[in-house]
């Protein structure tokens, strides 16, 4: 996994001037506006954009095409991500983005698919943050001798750590600036950041080290990112302890 998800997310294709940014977050918010409509997997919708960002990062892809392969790339994550028989039929997609008013059909939409494959040279195993905290949460990430707001652990503690990391992987999609760091460098710190809000001592352990493969010191800066992009987008939240209820039912 560290070394395959250097195809889609790594310093040195990050591209802070890429000229769709200013736009991204309505993409982002649009994608997940229609994953959900399909019940797709949170895990397809973070890949959909895994696949945009890198097409339109590294292609000028016209303003009028920008819906077509969006949903195009939504499409494909689900055929790889999704069980076939939860991949949304074309013609519901082509109706519910509206692109028939737009002109296109069936032919044209598997054209536009064409395309997002040959610009992604067919490679499709990406691997977002969300799948490494996936993987990470399978292991375990808390412990019996974890200490909760000062006191002893209690059996929901791992929900409620799952809770936050899910809500902070989707918070960090909506901005391209989290792009820059390793999808298993953030989600470490996304777990980190998940244990401080929910104020577990230690913030960090020998057995997450060992499970996520860095140390603190190694992405305290992530983390740093992470929560001050959390306070800005919810002030006031992180300086306080707050219900992971409140995180999940919190709109962006």
């Amino acid at each position: 996994m560290k070394e395959r998800q250097v195809d889609f997310v790594s310093p040195a294709s990050y591209n802070p001037e890429a000229g769709f940014l200013p736009y991204r977050r309505y993409l982002v918010d649009w994608l997940s506006d229609v994953g959900e409509q399909f019940r797709l997997h949170t895990s397809t919708v973070h890949v959909s954009v895994l696949y945009l960002d890198k097409i339109f990062r590294s292609v000028s892809i016209p303003r009028n095409q920008w819906q077509l392969f969006a949903t195009a790339c939504l499409s494909i994550a689900a055929k790889y991500e999704e069980a076939e028989e939860h991949c949304p039929p074309i013609p519901d997609l082509l109706s519910l983005t509206k692109l028939t008013s737009a002109g296109h059909n069936s032919l044209s939409f598997r054209e536009g698919e064409v395309q997002v494959l040959k610009h992604l040279g067919w490679r499709l195993r990406a691997f977002p943050a969300i799948h490494v905290i996936g993987y990470y949460l399978s292991k375990g990430v808390c412990f019996e001798d974890d200490i909760w707001q000062g006191r002893d652990m209690i059996e929901k503690i791992p929900r409620y750590v799952k809770k936050y990391a899910e809500f902070f992987c989707n918070l960090t999609l909506q901005n391209y600036q989290f792009q820059q760091y390793l999808p298993t460098q953030l989600a470490a710190a996304i777990l980190l950041a998940s244990r401080v809000a929910l104020q577990l001592e230690p913030q960090w352990r020998p057995e997450l080290v060992h499970l996520t493969g860095y140390e603190d010191r190694e992405i305290v800066d992530i983390f740093r990112h992470v929560w001050a992009y959390y306070e800005e987008q919810f002030p006031g939240h992180g300086s306080r302890s707050i219900s992971p209820r409140s995180v999940t039912d919190a709109s962006f």
